[in-house]
């Protein structure tokens, strides 16, 4: 079978869905398919882009169809050079990563007048809180553009019943199949040097240390974590907060200033991107992992915590219920005095939190690995998208 997989940026901080299509191509080209991905990138960011690319298992497999986008230059380039992929490769079917984004639009159009039949994946695009953000814009562009590109899609392929719930109530008559994200066992299995993450952080040393690492936007609940930090860090003095990500809006700013105002600044590590054997050795070094998130789809950084033996305590809008269900961690609400009683417990509790971190570790290897993920979302190809089963003739 011949895969094409479709997204605005590949790069990684753009957040999940860009480090999630690398993965799922390499799984699926690793099961025998003709995989193909089509993404931007920024060219000032085009090193690190293919640096994060070349750490992914099995990429070589993959046909990684660059679209590079001007230093400077602001929005999309031209449509014309995704279409221009999808008609030069001749897919079987396409796999459209996000919702909003013109490529996948102007892709999903061309899918249709050559009947290529094409999935749609919104990662957590059609969320009500996402909905809510610029709502009147969306309801246009729902009603008349990509509202025909979802019903005309063979499936929607969800990544939590949350989401699908959601999708089910716009009624597009649209089969919605629920696969969630996944890891490698070799990434997070890898031997990484001890200590490795510490000494890359100057003044942290030693000392026991919660970590946030996502995008950093107001969505990720960076204020909400800032204001239970500061509930808690008095109780544990010795801990320190570490937050890894991008800026992505003035979020991070707010966040400081309220810790200053707490007199908590000294307590705080902002330490930017993180990537490869350091992201592996942060989430090992960590005491717990946590995301106060506002909305998740099915988040890649919890996950691979998971999967990294880190006890997390995140929100209910993360929409990854088996954490609470296998005693994997602490599913809070948005209140703050929730999200720092869930930290106070995960802290303070230690057998818990190993009870936690030991529950996350297995659930992620019996259900969230790529080959797993790859293999469902073949069979939804095949049983939505009305192609004969080729096995790995492709």
């Amino acid at each position: 079978m011949r895969i094409l997989h479709v997204i605005d940026s590949i790069d990684p901080a753009q957040g999940g869905p860009s480090s999630v299509i690398q993965r799922l191509a390499s799984a699926q080209a690793a099961l025998g398919h003709d995989v193909i991905v089509a993404g931007q990138r920024h060219a000032e960011r085009a090193e690190l882009v293919d640096d994060f690319i070349a750490r992914v298992p099995g990429i070589d497999a993959v046909d990684i169809r660059r679209i590079d986008r001007p230093a400077g230059r602001l929005g999309s380039v031209s449509t014309r050079r995704f279409t221009s992929v999808f008609h030069d490769v001749e897919p079987d079917v396409v796999h459209l990563h996000g919702v909003w984004d013109p490529p996948l639009v102007a892709v999903a159009g061309a899918c249709r007048k050559l009947g290529t039949p094409y999935l749609i994946r919104p990662a957590g695009m059609l969320d009500a809180w996402t909905l809510a953000q610029k709502s009147f814009k969306k309801r246009l562009a729902l009603r008349f553009i990509h509202g025909p590109m979802l019903r005309h899609a063979a499936a929607i392929h969800a990544l939590n019943t949350h989401e699908k719930q959601r999708i089910a109530l716009m009624e597009l008559e649209v089969p919605i199949a629920v696969i969630g994200n996944g890891v490698f066992l070799s990434d997070i299995e890898a031997p990484v040097q001890p200590g490795l993450f510490r000494a890359s952080v100057e003044g942290l040393d030693d000392r026991p240390f919660v970590l946030f690492l996502s995008r950093l936007h107001h969505k990720k609940g960076l204020d909400l974590l800032a204001e239970a930090w500061a509930r808690i860090a008095g109780e544990f003095p010795e801990h320190r907060l570490v937050i890894a990500g991008r800026r992505d809006d003035d979020s991070m700013e707010e966040c400081l200033r309220r810790l200053e105002r707490a007199g908590l600044s000294e307590t705080v590590f902002e330490v930017g991107e993180v990537y490869g054997d350091r992201k592996a050795a942060a989430f090992r070094e960590c005491d717990c992992f946590v995301l106060p998130s506002r909305q998740e789809g099915f988040s890649v950084a919890v996950t691979e915590a998971l999967g990294f033996g880190a006890p997390v305590v995140i929100t209910e809008e993360c929409h990854f219920p088996e954490v609470d269900e296998e005693t994997a961690g602490i599913v809070t609400s948005l209140e703050i005095p929730d999200v720092a009683r869930g930290l106070q417990r995960m802290l303070s509790d230690r057998e818990h939190a190993k009870t936690c971190a030991a529950n996350g570790a297995r659930m992620v290897r019996e259900r969230y690995t790529w080959p797993i993920i790859a293999s469902k979302i073949i069979d939804v190809y095949e049983e939505f998208g009305g192609i004969p089963h080729k096995g790995g003739d492709g």
